[in-house]
């Protein structure tokens, strides 16, 4: 694809979050259904500005998805992992009671987020150390607003320690093996794709 294409791509994406920020607040109910879609979306952007061979990146990145999606069954099913909790229908398509797309934004939060601590750290495991406490700050943002619109609800209210250090966990070692690739990826959109799901959650945060 052709690098203007790209960024006509990328600004759109930047156009989605701001009105959709803006949406969420005035009419939550219109907007909320959209959701899925918007994930896809920011999950092509940030794939096609991966600079390294398309089949290699897709593989690392799909891989960082599958086996966070397993570890959602699991801990959807036992409560172990994260706590209990369950998705309500705000995330769209569910698969064994876990949205589809979930896995998918949680891939894109933490090969961003490696790629982002990987431009400041040489050290793989304090990469992986930091990007892991990086991507958990940013669940604990949407921890805040997620019943309120349908994502998903924990047993009892807000969830505890369990599933912030589950998280943890997981980013840092679903990413492990697939570093080299990862930190390769593109710096600049995946450094706006956070900052746009940090402005996007902490708006609804505060006036939702």
């Amino acid at each position: 694809m052709k690098e203007k294409y790209k960024s006509y791509f990328l600004y759109f994406l930047i156009l989605v979050y701001v009105s959709g920020s803006i949406g969420f607040v005035l009419n939550p109910s219109f907007f909320s259904p959209f959701t899925p879609y918007t994930l896809l979306l920011t999950c092509f952007v940030f794939l096609i500005h991966s600079p390294l061979p398309f089949k290699k990146f897709i593989f690392a990145f799909f891989s960082i998805a599958v086996l966070g999606f397993m570890i959602e069954v699991i801990g959807v099913k036992t409560g172990f992992i994260f706590g209990k909790y369950s998705y309500g229908n705000g995330l769209g398509y569910k698969l064994l009671e876990v949205p589809l797309i979930i896995s998918i934004n949680w891939a894109i939060l933490i090969c961003a987020g490696i790629r982002i601590v990987s431009s400041i750290f040489a050290n793989k495991i304090t990469v992986l150390a930091v990007a892991a406490l990086l991507v958990t700050s940013i669940d604990l943002l949407i921890e805040q607003v997620a019943p309120k619109l349908d994502f998903w609800q924990f047993e009892g209210g807000l969830p505890s320690l369990h599933n912030y250090l589950g998280w943890i966990g997981v980013a840092f070692f679903t990413s492990y093996f697939f570093y080299p690739t990862i930190i390769k990826g593109n710096r600049k959109v995946s450094f706006i794709i956070l900052i746009l799901q940090i402005i996007f959650f902490t708006s609804l945060f505060i006036f939702i």
